[in-house]
């Protein structure tokens, strides 16, 4: 696993990296790859997160909702940055608060510091801005998508040769024993099969529409 593992952070990290002003240019469907400022893994930037979407012709949308909207509450990721963010913070309970419906925000409208929470909205984009860039591997078929993104982030998380530095945001979660011990931005997904080399090396071809990363 640590073999395949070393392979997808070589091979992917030399892929088109994407930020924010390249979302045009993001194809439709596909699963995104994030590499975090300051993390390193296999003498390469390390992969702490990865993702896909369920709508069709919607990556880019739900990248932007992801990266570079301030609403926590349309993405678990943003929610987790602001967590870390807050996490000696009496804020954090407000920011744990569901905001989706109507009926919630009537119902904690007394209470919600609304100046903060734009604030500290505006800081999780900063970070997002500042921090991550990303790739894609371009896959039409949902089922597709939803395999590989299990298989790709299995192998990350199992693997024992890469992990977060001591100075990684993730490790400040007030929760997550689980994201602060594996460096990855992920909490769900990651006790499937691993991959082996020859498996990686597929879904790579296949993804960014090369006939062979091997010769």
């Amino acid at each position: 696993m640590s073999d395949a593992c070393h392979f997808l952070h070589h091979a992917l990290t030399h892929l088109p990296r994407f930020r924010r002003e390249d979302l045009s240019s993001v194809p439709k469907n596909g699963i995104y790859v994030l590499f975090e400022k300051g993390e390193v893994g296999h003498d390469v930037e390390r992969i702490v997160r990865i993702g896909t979407h369920t709508g069709q012709d919607n990556l880019a949308v739900r990248i932007r909702e992801h990266l570079y909207t301030p609403n926590k509450d349309r993405s678990i990721f943003r929610k987790h940055i602001g967590r870390c963010l807050l996490a000696a913070d009496p804020f954090l309970a407000q920011w744990q608060l569901d905001l989706t419906t109507r009926a919630a925000r009537t119902a904690f409208a007394h209470t919600l510091d609304k100046d903060r929470l734009k604030d500290v909205e505006n800081q999780v984009t900063q970070y997002m801005v500042n921090s991550f860039s990303f790739c894609v591997l371009q896959f039409d078929k949902q089922a597709d998508r939803l395999l590989y993104e299990q298989r790709l982030l299995s192998t990350v998380f199992n693997c024992r040769d890469c992990g977060p530095s001591e100075g990684w945001l993730g490790r400040a979660h007030p929760s997550s024993e689980l994201m602060r011990r594996s460096g990855l931005w992920n909490v769900q997904g990651l006790r499937g099969a691993v991959l082996s080399v020859e498996e990686a090396t597929g879904i790579i071809e296949l993804g960014a529409n090369r006939p062979s990363l091997v010769g």
